[in-house]
Order: C-alpha cells, then structure tokens, then sequence
C-alpha cells in the first residue's frame, strides 16, 4: 500500500512540475518584432496583449505572452494552423472559425490533463490603415501568443 501512495505522490509531483512551465510555441512564418507605425497601434495590440495576459494568469504564476508583426492580409487559418500542430492532442476551445470582417479573431486551446491543465491563445489583431475606416482591413496585422501555466 505505501509503494502505491509513493508512486501516486511521485506522478502527483511530476505533473504539478510540467504544469508550473507555460508551452512554448513557436510564431507562424513571417512574424517578426513588432515596430510599430503609429502609437495608436502600439496600445491597441499592448491592451491586447495585457486581456490576454490577466486572462491566462492564475495562482500558479503569470502567463508568457508575445507579439509578434505579420506582413499584411496574413491568413488566421495560417496562424491557427502553425499553433495548433505544436499543440498535439490538446484541445481547442470554442469556435475558432474566420471572420474576414472582424478586427480581433481568437483561439484557445487547453491541455487535455485532469490535472492543472495548461491553456494557451491566440489572437489576431487586422487594424486599419492610417485615417482609413475601421472597416478597412489592409493595414497592419499582429498575432499575440499567451501560454498560461496549469492552475
């Protein structure tokens, strides 16, 4: 009986320790820095950045989460794609389908563990051109990648 409560405890102890370190995921191909062309730009993917950081933190510890520039009118089928296959087997969280109108398009995903699961995001900010529309998608675009520690 002691060596199964040894062996429970030793996996318990494995698991807490792989749930206390956020996934690293690699940017889709094209992203680079983020420089930005106007401050404007710079806090609206920042604020982003910031929701997506709260939203992933729990009492483990604080999310990891990264901006990255695409070149413009970069697919989100694209960038869900490169995130999702480094994520094997996890599973994905709600509606994650395009919508080529909208300026902010979100994906999560959550490790599939009864155990402190980890969640990682993703979103994609389209922002408009410089004194165009908020309709006109052509300006610049940014993916923001956030990997949460298991809670």
């Amino acid at each position: 009986m002691l060596v199964v409560v040894i062996a429970l405890a030793a996996i318990a102890l494995l698991r807490w320790k792989a749930a206390g370190v956020a996934h690293s995921i690699s940017p889709p191909a094209g992203a680079t820095a983020p420089s930005f062309r106007t401050p404007k730009y710079e806090r609206d993917v920042g604020d982003r950045a910031a929701i997506i950081a709260r939203r992933l933190r729990n009492d483990r510890g604080r999310a990891t989460v990264r901006s990255y520039a695409m070149p413009p009118g970069s697919p989100w089928m694209q960038a869900q794609k490169v995130v999702a296959t480094q994520l094997d087997h996890w599973e994905q969280v709600g509606d994650c389908a395009d919508n080529p109108e909208a300026t902010i398009v979100e994906c999560t995903w959550r490790e599939p563990t009864r155990w402190w699961p980890r969640e990682v995001a993703l979103t994609m900010l389209r922002l408009p051109s410089a004194g165009e529309a908020r309709s006109d998608r052509t300006g610049a675009t940014f993916v923001i990648i956030g990997s949460g520690v298991g809670a």
